[in-house]
């Protein structure tokens, strides 16, 4: 197969090794429950021969990748006798004694964060098209970048906490609910947020307390707008532990 009269791509076309076992899965159009490890093996460092240079920075993950693909393969081809009782091979039912079970469940959910994450980047294109008349024209002046220490809290983090304060939004107990476009731009979500930020005992607020009361369409633009403002480092987003309370600082310095 000739790599380079499909596609030109390069290894940083990729976001990791994940992003581009998901492009071989898709382009073989299988299910990642069954994947043929065999054929995505083989792929794979077809993929990496044709890359005439690698920085060693970037290719590391994916030749740990590579070399877990092959450990994965010996084990599918190894005899069923010898694998042990309830250890599945290609084309079996997929468990956790599964040679590939690990793969598949990492694959999972790297595509249900690639999948929000491509959500919250469209919306961010689609409410970046929308300004306030006050701003038409306006020059905003410009700040230096600055370094912010994220406290080890992940974007999955955040996705995940949204996603449990948005389904605690009980539409059933407000009677007759009907859908109101908002086009409120988020540069005035972020005002509102420094402001209530700038109120608030130590400057600081949950992320619980930030959405409450709040209608959906309003959490929506306001997490943009936190979004925004964690990008422009004016605001620091902390987490003592995982599944711990998330809480926004308003970043004075």
């Amino acid at each position: 197969m000739a790599f380079q009269d499909d596609y030109q791509v390069r290894l940083d076309s990729f976001q990791g090794p994940m992003d581009l076992l998901l492009f071989l899965i898709r382009r073989a159009e299988v299910d990642i429950a069954d994947i043929p490890i065999r054929q995505l093996t083989e792929q794979y460092f077809a993929f990496l021969k044709e890359l005439h240079t690698i920085d060693i920075d970037v290719a590391g993950e994916f030749l740990v990748m590579a070399a877990t693909l092959v450990e994965i393969k010996s084990r599918t081809l190894t005899p069923a006798s010898a694998r042990g009782p309830g250890e599945g091979g290609e084309g079996g039912a997929l468990d956790d004694t599964d040679p590939r079970f690990e793969l598949v469940k990492q694959l999972l959910a790297y595509q249900k964060y690639r999948t929000a994450a491509d959500e919250l980047s469209r919306l961010r294109q689609e409410f970046a098209q929308r300004w306030s008349v006050s701003g038409r024209g306006a020059t905003l002046p410009e700040e230096p970048e600055r370094e912010y220490d994220m406290e080890d809290v992940h974007m999955m983090d955040l996705i995940e906490a949204y996603e449990r304060i948005v389904a605690g939004i009980d539409l059933s107990k407000v009677g007759d609910h009907r859908v109101e476009y908002d086009d409120t731009p988020i540069s005035l979500h972020q005002s509102d947020l420094v402001d209530r930020l700038d109120h608030a005992p130590e400057k600081r607020m949950t992320l619980q307390d930030i959405f409450k009361g709040r209608s959906r369409g309003e959490a929506i633009g306001l997490f943009l707008a936190m979004l925004e403002l964690a990008r422009e480092q004016k605001i620091g987003i902390m987490q003592d532990k995982i599944n711990g309370t998330i809480e926004i600082e308003l970043n004075l310095s």
